[in-house]
């Protein structure tokens, strides 16, 4: 089971869950200015943010397999407007991500140079797992509307049409 929608799923979860659970120990870190629990934090928000382009790149295979036949036969005829909504979104928020995971390295490499802004450093890669978290919600949301029309209530009836500009970007792969 390699192939990139099996990859996809997998990994989707990683770079905001991960952002999530990192908040617990850097809100530990800055209340109890315990410099070995923000690096825990970092150190998740870290990895788990750094899986993002992988996740985008399985996420984009997996559009080009369902392009070419092999998966479409097993979804339904609403799944490609959904999948649409899931790439526009993931486009747009996983920039949140990939700053977490900037932003969560440059704050671990600081602690080592100013161990004195172990405040600073776990409040700014707090707020930015946040905006991962968050984000990724936004994203998986129209991610499990995919495959799973079960999860769709009345929203398959008022779903937009790709945009020219979307159907365009599909063109050009």
């Amino acid at each position: 089971m390699n192939t990139p929608e099996h990859l996809h799923l997998a990994f989707n979860h990683l770079p905001f869950l991960g952002a999530g659970f990192a908040i617990i120990p850097l809100a530990i870190g800055f209340i109890t200015k315990n410099k070995h629990a923000v690096i825990a934090g970092l150190l998740i928000a870290v990895i788990s943010g750094w899986m993002t382009p992988i996740v985008m790149a399985t996420g984009e295979s997996a559009y080009e397999r369902y392009e070419e036949g092999p998966i479409a036969k097993f979804l339904d005829s609403q799944a490609e407007q959904f999948m649409e909504i899931h790439e526009h979104r993931a486009e747009a928020w996983s920039k949140v991500m990939y700053a977490s995971a900037v932003i969560s390295t440059l704050c671990l490499g600081l602690l080592f140079w100013k161990p004195a802004w172990v405040r600073t450093a776990s409040a700014t890669a707090a707020v930015l797992c946040l905006a991962s978290l968050l984000s990724g919600i936004w994203i998986a949301e129209s991610g499990g509307l995919i495959r799973r029309p079960d999860f769709r209530g009345g929203q398959a009836a008022g779903l937009p049409q790709p945009s020219q500009q979307e159907k365009a970007h599909h063109g050009d792969d």
